[in-house]
């Protein structure tokens, strides 16, 4: 099939036109919109930390919304509501860890510095990162 819309797929190009678009159709749009929500993004991977779920389902309507504007859709295997679980925040929900930029984040046990275990919400290598540098290295 020929194709007629966007650049190929791994162009040197894509990646500095989808920055550049998701700046005007996400970070300013969040700015001017959801301005009290704070935001990271990495090329098109975005976290948005909203404080509670009926803000996150919210925002997840109007970012679909705004991105069907823009003709764009979000991936819904990717996209998704956690729960930050840690020792303040005790709920049960489905989701309560998710991966992004080569870390999972997730509750895990941890220590302060009087040495007292407490629950929080942090980082590690994620698998698929460990599983990539054991392939590398067996190459």
């Amino acid at each position: 099939m020929d194709r007629d819309k966007g650049v190929p797929q791994g162009s040197v190009i894509g990646p500095v036109l989808a920055n550049l678009f998701l700046h005007y159709a996400f970070g300013m749009w969040m700015s001017r919109y959801h301005p009290h929500i704070p935001f990271e993004r990495y090329a098109d991977d975005t976290i948005c930390h909203c404080s509670t779920q009926a803000q996150a389902e919210a925002l997840k309507v109007s970012v679909q919304q705004r991105f069907a504007q823009c003709r764009l859709m979000l991936n819904e295997d990717k996209t998704k509501i956690v729960y930050c679980k840690d020792s303040r925040r005790k709920g049960d929900y489905e989701t309560i860890s998710f991966d992004f930029l080569g870390y999972t984040f997730r509750p895990r046990k941890a220590r302060d510095k009087n040495g007292t275990s407490f629950t929080g919400f942090l980082l590690a290598i994620s698998n698929k990162s460990i599983n990539r540098i054991r392939e590398k290295i067996r190459s």
